[in-house]
């Protein structure tokens, strides 16, 4: 008599949950091929999903992409965030650490080494205008000033009010990106220890010692 196999059975997932499987595995495939070496069928194949499975919840690449900035990288670790964590530096009365968020943003991103990669690979490949992610890296510079200034920060006196601050925030950003590119090369770079010495020159001594 011929044996029978049972057939697998498919685990419905709800909606969030599969979002989030796709999204993390479109982060890691992304991070190592590019965007233009992935296909959607990569992606279905990497969470067990027809291509037409897929496109139910993308709609296609470009809104792979657009998932992938805004739930993958974009609503992590923001100021909200950070004040949540209930930090002394974050709840203070005056307002939370800008330096204290800044040291925050590091540590997580240095947990989260593909969401970096995949930030890296993108920021590169979308220096060109015909790259679906291009308009968004060119206007990422007032999205985060627009994200950051809905929070109040602390900030000592003799630097003047927040809306003052754009140079020193966007100096900072930009540091802490190539940072995270210097990380990816030899030899090892521990982040935290690499953004404390950076931290010491854009938010020096004696200066910011009460707004950390």
């Amino acid at each position: 008599m011929p044996s029978q196999t049972t057939p697998r059975r498919r685990v419905r997932l709800t909606p969030e949950v599969r979002r989030r499987q796709i999204v993390d595995a479109a982060v890691r495939l992304v991070g190592e091929r590019g965007f233009y070496g992935v296909s959607l069928q990569d992606v279905a194949d990497a969470v067990d999903l027809t291509q037409p499975g897929l496109l139910h919840y993308v709609g296609s690449k470009d809104g792979l992409l657009r998932l992938l900035v805004e739930e993958g990288y974009d609503r992590r670790f923001d100021p909200e965030d950070y004040i949540a964590t209930g930090d002394p530096s974050a709840t203070h009365p005056d307002g939370a650490s800008l330096p204290g968020y800044l040291r925050y943003l590091v540590a997580h991103n240095a947990e989260n080494p593909q969401l970096m990669r995949l930030y890296m690979v993108l920021g590169v490949e979308a220096a060109s205008p015909e790259h679906p992610a291009h308009d968004y890296f060119r206007n990422r510079p007032d999205a985060v000033w627009g994200l950051y200034s809905g929070t109040r920060w602390r900030l000592p006196e003799a630097v003047g009010a927040w809306k003052d601050q754009r140079g020193l925030v966007e100096m900072a950003i930009a540091a802490m990106d190539g940072m995270q590119i210097r990380s990816f090369r030899e030899p090892p770079i521990d982040l935290v220890e690499e953004w404390d010495r950076y931290e010491r020159v854009l938010f020096p001594s004696p200066l910011w010692d009460d707004c950390r």
